[in-house]
């Protein structure tokens, strides 16, 4: 057992978490073994931990990496992925380069490059064998309820690290146990099949997990009391038991050309699963006047909310007002490399105050394109005209042009006369209150989200519209498809205004695009829409390969006029495109282990 199971290198993945330079002295496994690392549950907790760190933040502090690889904004910046994405350059994700420093790179975090996903993912399943064959057996100096803790968390490890690599790579061969001379697995051709076998790893997390870690019936969390906001939950399994289903049953993973092709059953799990998620009585919508609370704080701490269910850990802290960031208000910030969110894609998806799109909407005026809209339009983005900095007094001068935002042609904000100006004529201000900027100097403190309530309605809605149709809904679960994007619209407008149209319900597909619309708006720049529009099947269209923008000049009262919609890129992506490329390397180690198709 001791040969078999020595802590080669792993554990020296600690300081992924923790930069202490004494485990930078030697590598630890000349001093531990595996009976030591589990003899306890503290020492056991230790080496899970190392997991947690293994969960990629899709998203560098504010930089948004991932958020650049759809149509739903664009960048200026040609060293970061997302211009690769834009070209079809999909084979950069490997490119071993640190751009911030010019050297080799070493760990960047940028979630495609080789100390990210890839790498990561594997070395977490790796862990989480390890510990599922050591854990039950070893942990003599522990409670069953300890075993549990160490248990369900490696098993949703498992689970979760299989289901990062396919999102982005396709089909993989499902590992469970350490392997040895046994690592030439075939690759199935099929995405379900590891998919439903990793879904049992969920329902075993599921069952050894618990709702709260706070929970005073629980005791391995004592010692955490309060601090547990990150830890994994019975919610958290079962939201990416069900997230993983939906994936399974969406038409890419069903090699379907048609982007309705759903696997119905599947469909019935998913929504199934994600019933049992809304059900849990910790899990609440955040109210709309405190809607910020999902992503941020601004009294120097993260605080717990009820609408986080799973998220990643790692560089979670306070970010100072005067910090230049990818999409700082009106461009006010240190950063040159703004990230603009593309007018199509507010066009598209950020509708009226009646609930219906820009285009099925009679509210919608061409000449006055930003009155009447969704109150989610003026929530989360800045147009012309807008107001940036709270305490107005702190810019004058020359500094007095940065009070509101100037997006129109030649504006004090707008590229390229602005280098760090906005491309499309909005601003995203999502991630932080309008004080944060370098007058108000407003910090706040902030964490990285992968999975929250709302996302689970939205995917509830998907599934449940596909496996039992538009009103349908799971046995004893008293909640339908409409109901679950009403119940979303209602927290923006109680009174019902904005709730589904009957025009889009005429039949499952055509309300299954108003979902994708509610998905886009809600979950906007929230790095999922690159992921949904290759598991839709919908990057070849014309629609989401366009990014562009809103050019416009102001008259004499400051209204804009002579606006032009302009493309500013064209995104390549063909067939081959929906999946990333495997390193060259690895295909080329065994038959069985095939390069994606195109590549």
């Amino acid at each position: 057992m001791r040969s078999l199971y020595k802590l080669i290198g792993l554990l020296s993945l600690i300081g992924m978490m923790y930069s202490c330079e004494d485990y930078l002295d030697k590598t630890i496994e000349t001093d531990l073994t595996v009976e030591e690392v589990f003899k306890n549950f503290e020492n056991a907790q230790g080496f899970v931990e190392e997991m947690y760190a293994m969960i990629v933040d899709y998203s560098a502090p504010f930089w948004s990496y991932y958020s650049y690889y759809g149509e739903d904004s664009i960048g200026v910046e040609t060293w970061i992925f997302d211009y690769s994405s834009d070209e079809g350059r999909y084979w950069d994700w490997q490119n071993d380069f640190n751009y911030f420093s010019g050297n080799p790179n070493t760990s960047s975090g940028l979630p495609f490059e080789k100390s990210a996903v890839w790498p990561s993912s594997w070395a977490g399943i790796r862990k989480a064998n390890i510990v599922i064959a050591s854990a039950d057996s070893l942990m003599v100096d522990a409670t069953q309820q300890q075993k549990d803790a160490i248990l369900g968390q490696a098993y949703f490890f498992r689970g979760f690290f299989h289901h990062e690599i396919m999102k982005f790579w396709g089909p993989m061969p499902y590992i469970d146990h350490v392997l040895k001379d046994d690592w030439k697995l075939q690759r199935p051709t099929e995405w379900s099949e590891t998919a439903l076998k990793i879904d049992k790893d969920f329902d075993k997390a599921i069952a050894l997990l618990p709702e709260d870690w706070d929970d005073s019936d629980w005791q391995p969390g004592v010692k955490t009391n309060g601090q547990n906001m990150f830890r994994l939950t019975k919610g958290a399994a079962l939201a990416i038991k069900a997230k993983n289903l939906l994936f399974a049953a969406s038409p890419l993973m069903q090699n379907s050309n048609d982007t309705y092709g759903y696997n119905v059953e599947l469909c019935k799990q998913a929504a199934d699963a994600f019933a049992k998620v809304i059900e849990i009585p910790r899990y609440q919508l955040v109210p709309w006047d405190n809607y910020e609370s999902v992503f941020y704080s601004t009294d120097g701490k993260y605080s717990y909310n009820s609408e986080y269910i799973f998220g990643q850990s790692g560089f979670v802290g306070w970010f100072g007002g005067y910090m230049g960031d990818a999409w700082q208000l009106g461009a006010i910030g240190n950063s040159n490399a703004i990230n603009s969110p593309t007018h199509n894609y507010i066009h598209n998806y950020f509708g009226m105050k009646d609930g219906l799109s820009c285009d099925e909407s009679p509210l919608f005026d061409p000449n006055d394109p930003w009155a009447n809209r969704d109150p989610r339009f003026y929530k989360w983005i800045v147009v012309d005209g807008d107001q940036l900095v709270d305490n107005l007094g702190a810019a004058t001068g020359a500094d007095a042009v940065n009070r509101y935002a100037e997006f129109y042609d030649g504006g004090a904000h707008r590229y390229p006369g602005k280098s760090n100006g906005t491309r499309t004529g909005y601003v995203a201000k999502k991630w932080y209150p309008r004080s944060f900027n370098k007058y108000d100097n407003q910090g706040l403190f902030a964490w990285r989200v992968h999975v929250r309530l709302t996302d689970v309605y939205l995917m509830y809605a998907e599934a449940a519209v596909m496996g039992y149709g538009i009103n349908g809904k799971p046995s004893g679960f008293d909640l339908s498809a409409v109901d679950a994007i009403n119940k979303i619209r209602e927290r923006a407008m109680p009174d019902g205004s904005l709730n589904v149209s009957a025009i889009n319900l005429t039949s499952p597909n055509v309300f299954m695009e108003e979902i994708r619309r509610e998905r886009a708006m809600e979950m906007s720049w929230e790095n999922h829409r690159w992921m949904d529009i290759r598991r839709w099947k919908q990057g070849t269209n014309m629609k989401y390969k366009l990014k562009t923008g809103l050019r416009f000049d102001r008259n004499a009262s400051g209204k804009p006029i002579n606006m032009v919609e302009e493309v500013l890129r064209t995104r390549v992506f063909d067939e081959k495109h929906y999946w990333l490329p495997l390193p060259k390397n690895d295909t080329e180690l065994y038959e069985g282990f095939p390069q994606n198709p195109g590549w």
